[in-house]
């Protein structure tokens, strides 16, 4: 019996801390949410997937090509992969510093203009020392971005910093752990290693937890 009470007042107690951490979740969650759905954020996890592809079918044929010519590429390859990555840890540097979100929702045109300047640049140069170079071995026409493609992007980034100043208060909440698993890492690019790998299993299913 009195065991009986102990444990009864053990899980009063902890009640409230239960109910706290549930309500911090499903403030993280719903920023997380926000953040998945918009336009740029689905376009550019296409725009993922298609770089991921294209490096791993030239993967599968490099033994066929010259090795030093390969290890160029692949080289080219993890430097983009490292440009679009820096370009995901600034931003998630931006989401989980308050000041920062005060500074986007007063400067929503400048911070779009610096996000899709870096994200321009990025692409081009995915575009120049890795899809250019695959052709050029290869003798082939793999599809990288094109003009449209980059256009399409680039204009939806607006979209996403209108997100970002919507959701000020639950990210007020949010934990660089959460967000990393469930946004930031599943926007990352593949490094060339893991190309033809089966993705990991927070990468299967990128809606909600």
């Amino acid at each position: 019996m009195k065991k009986a009470l102990i444990l009864l007042f053990v899980s009063l107690v902890s009640m409230p801390a239960v109910f706290a951490q549930s309500k911090r979740e499903q403030k993280m969650q719903a920023a997380i949410d926000a953040l998945m759905t918009t336009q740029f954020v689905q376009k550019y996890k296409e725009y993922k997937e298609l770089v991921e592809l294209t490096a791993s079918d030239f993967k599968a044929i490099s033994p066929n090509y010259d090795k030093m010519e390969v290890d160029r590429i692949r080289f080219n390859y993890e430097s983009s992969r490292a440009a679009f990555d820096k370009i995901l840890s600034g931003v998630k540097k931006d989401l989980l510093d308050k000041t920062t979100r005060g500074y986007i929702a007063e400067n929503a045109d400048r911070y779009t203009q610096f996000v899709a300047s870096e994200l321009e640049m990025a692409m081009n140069n995915y575009q120049e020392s890795v899809i250019y170079k695959i052709n050029l071995l290869t003798g082939q026409q793999t599809v990288g971005f094109g003009i449209t493609d980059l256009k399409l992007i680039l204009d939806l980034v607006f979209d996403v910093v209108g997100v970002i100043s919507s959701i000020n208060k639950e990210l007020e909440r949010m934990s660089e752990e959460y967000l990393d698993a469930n946004f930031t890492n599943l926007l990352k690019i593949r490094s060339w290693d893991e190309l033809g790998m089966a993705p990991a299993a927070g990468q299967m299913n990128t809606s909600s937890n």
